[in-house]
């Protein structure tokens, strides 16, 4: 699948900079944050464990990224396992042009076509390469292919940082936790990611270059690992890892706003979950999913700042 390594550095960089001037909202202020950011809301299937203190303390921190570090319009990543019965919206005015009105179609039907042949193989949760899928549907080279789908992106799904996220992990970085992601994703989430931050994804960072201080050891993206979440292949492997550093997965705390892709994915593979529903329109409690009833969430937060008093404190 296609990752940020297998372009051109000038063509990641005026990808950069198409996400950062169309595809990235401004900080919300105390009279915007409601505009963009919903109000969070606790779902009534979990109100008794908002809050709640978690088994252990934490020895390592792994997150979601779409609805969890990422506000967005749409609440999921756009191409890809996400769009599986959702239905997106039209391009706004920007990229009208671009797009053939049927573009959307186009699209369900090449991740239909993808999913199946790769459910054959025996992957039950595959992931698609958009710049690929993009490339098919417009009749276009693979750079121009990824060209459209930041386009895409930016038109149907524009983000913002989530509130409080960013002193959380600096937080735990702080306090010696390793970061991780688990996400489903395509090669320009980590843009998007930056972007949104202003600062690196990985690394320690400095006062005039800030890191989000993720361990790249620690990051597993679908569209590398062409599984997705629901699929709990990402977070074993994110457990053998941690437990080659001596952590073992009961220690490690997960992150994310889906209590099925997220929560009971991760919990399967040993980890400690946290329901993340800073914002109402990602949040997915899944309450009647027999993945879920099975292996609920340990707690949910309504914020990063909650999460933070029940980790850091």
């Amino acid at each position: 699948m296609a990752s940020a390594s297998d372009f051109s550095a000038s063509l990641i960089e005026e990808l950069r900079r198409a996400i950062a001037e169309r595809g990235i909202e401004p900080p919300p202020s105390d009279d915007t944050a409601e505009r963009f950011v919903p109000s969070a809301r606790v779902p009534a299937e979990f109100a008794e464990i908002a809050g709640r203190a978690l088994p252990s303390a934490p020895e390592a921190v792994a997150v979601d990224v779409y609805g969890t570090l990422l506000a967005s319009a749409m609440g999921e990543i756009g191409p890809g396992s996400a769009w599986e019965g959702e239905s997106p919206g039209d391009p706004d005015d920007t990229y009208r042009d671009i797009f053939p009105r049927d573009m959307a179609d186009r699209l369900h039907g090449l991740v239909a076509d993808i999913h199946e042949r790769e459910r054959a193989r025996g992957i039950p949760w595959p992931e698609v390469d958009a710049p690929a899928m993009f490339a098919q549907a417009l009749g276009l080279g693979l750079e121009d292919g990824a060209r459209a789908c930041v386009a895409w992106e930016c038109s149907n799904n524009r983000c913002s940082a989530m509130s409080g996220a960013a002193a959380f992990l600096a937080e735990c970085a702080g306090r010696g936790l390793p970061l991780g992601i688990v996400s489903n994703a395509q090669f320009y989430t980590p843009l998007f990611l930056e972007a949104a931050f202003g600062a690196a994804l990985f690394g320690p960072g400095t006062e005039s270059a800030p890191s989000l201080g993720f361990d790249p050891g620690l990051a597993l993206w679908s569209y590398e690992t062409r599984r997705a979440k629901p699929d709990r292949w990402m977070f074993e492997e994110l457990a053998r890892r941690l437990a080659s550093r001596g952590i073992p997965a009961d220690r490690i705390l997960y992150v994310g706003n889906d209590a099925l892709n997220d929560c009971a994915a991760a919990g399967e593979a040993g980890m400690m979950t946290a329901l993340f529903c800073g914002d109402a329109r990602s949040c997915k409690p899944r309450a009647r999913e027999a993945r879920v009833s099975a292996c609920p969430p340990d707690t949910l937060v309504k914020s990063w700042d909650d999460l933070r008093r029940l980790v850091c404190t």
